[in-house]
């Protein structure tokens, strides 16, 4: 070989390293750009820059509601996604909203509503759709989704981001992520107001704030005071949506928190039917404590009877101080609960104030591993379907 090849072969190399490192440094930008944006509320604000979303306003709320298509939630959950879009939850705005008609037109019409009004920010929207600021109007984006079961999302200090970044400044997996920053990761989501699949006390607040209807003018005008609800009849049927693990599965519990607890779905299910009910009777309590109406508070103490007697079942099959403590709250209350008093609103927000105390008490507490009694009352309440899933998805 003479030294004109030698010397071309040595430029021909050179030249390929050339090459080769310049592809790595363009990678390397690329990747960085990615991981800021990514991870771009990664640095999170001092903790007592967040404000529960409990204390926050509906209007609060809203503007921090991005919607399923702008948070992208489908990019992670496709197989949520896809099961949320065959439940009344998803056709809720077509039926409730969109339609001025029958019940929709009768109960607008008596609150004063428009049609127009319905399709923005109007209490019906508040239940019956999710709500988010476009154009710099509150607009009814699409029906009930995900952030009105798990909590506005977005904003400066927003849960969305956070909650899948895995590392402070790397696009890593879950699994390799740290327990120390996990840790930390989750209590800035729950700070920031996510309702996450371990938070049974407060993702059954988000499903009882609408499945029991405090407005007297409403339920007045003949909307029902509350839904035939249960919180585990309801989360294990029509609107269940454990994908996470497996998408091909709809597990009987977030298989995430199976996977990560060891917890069984048998076990869950206890917790949620106990906490389900204390929730309905704090939920009850509060809005009797508004009520005023004669004809509508023999309703909404019907609800809380209800949901007592339901308690005394539990504590027969599987007691617990807590729940007997409830108990011995609200039976003497027996006397005056259907007849207006002076001292309402005072008496039974004190009450709903025990029993939410009790009932995040309980859900912290226990792990449903030593209530296998409650299994023949929970029975009772089979999953639930409404008629159009039924009619459109199981009576094939």
């Amino acid at each position: 070989m003479n030294l004109a090849e030698r010397r071309f072969r040595f430029l021909k190399s050179a030249s390929c390293l050339f090459t080769l490192m310049v592809v790595c440094l363009v990678l390397q930008a690329v990747i960085s750009v990615y991981s800021e944006k990514m991870y771009a509320t990664e640095s999170a604000a001092a903790a007592s820059s967040f404000v529960s979303t409990d204390a926050e306003s509906k209007a609060e709320q809203t503007k921090k509601t991005m919607g399923v298509v702008a948070a992208d939630c489908k990019k992670c959950h496709p197989s949520e996604v896809a099961a949320w879009m065959k439940t009344v939850h998803f056709q809720s705005p077509d039926e409730r909203l969109f339609k001025f008609e029958g019940n929709t037109k009768k109960y607008a019409t008596a609150m004063g509503l428009t049609s127009a009004d319905l399709q923005g920010d109007s209490m019906c929207a508040d239940c019956h759709g999710t709500k988010a600021v476009r154009d710099g109007q509150v607009k009814v984006i699409s029906g009930v989704s995900c952030e009105k079961c798990h909590g506005a999302a977005g904003g400066e200090d927003g849960w969305l981001n956070r909650h899948q970044s895995y590392h402070a400044s790397m696009p890593i997996s879950r699994a390799e992520e740290t327990p120390e920053h996990r840790a930390e990761r989750l209590k800035f989501c729950d700070q920031a107001g996510m309702k996450r699949s371990s938070d049974i006390y407060g993702l059954s607040k988000s499903c009882f704030k609408c499945h029991i209807v405090g407005n007297e003018k409403l339920i007045a005008a003949g909307h029902k005071a509350a839904s035939a609800f249960d919180f585990v009849s309801w989360t294990g049927g029509e609107v269940k949506h454990n994908f996470l693990v497996d998408k091909t599965k709809n597990a009987d519990a977030p298989s995430l928190w199976m996977e990560r607890t060891g917890g069984t779905a048998e076990n869950r299910k206890r917790v949620k039917f106990v906490v389900g009910t204390l929730v309905q009777l704090e939920t009850a309590l509060r809005a009797r404590a508004k009520a005023t109406n004669p004809a509508v508070i023999p309703q909404i103490s019907g609800i809380i009877a209800a949901a007592n007697g339901k308690l005394s079942q539990i504590n027969a099959a599987a007691p617990t101080p807590e729940v007997q403590a409830v108990i011995n709250l609200i039976t003497p209350m027996f006397g005056t609960l259907f007849a207006p008093l002076p001292t309402d609103k005072e008496t039974y927000t004190k009450a709903a104030d025990e029993v939410a105390e009790q009932a995040k008490l309980f859900a912290k507490k226990y792990d449903g591993a030593d209530f296998s009694k409650l299994d023949s009352v929970i029975k009772r309440y089979p999953p639930h379907y409404s008629q159009q899933f039924q009619d459109k998805y199981l009576n094939k």
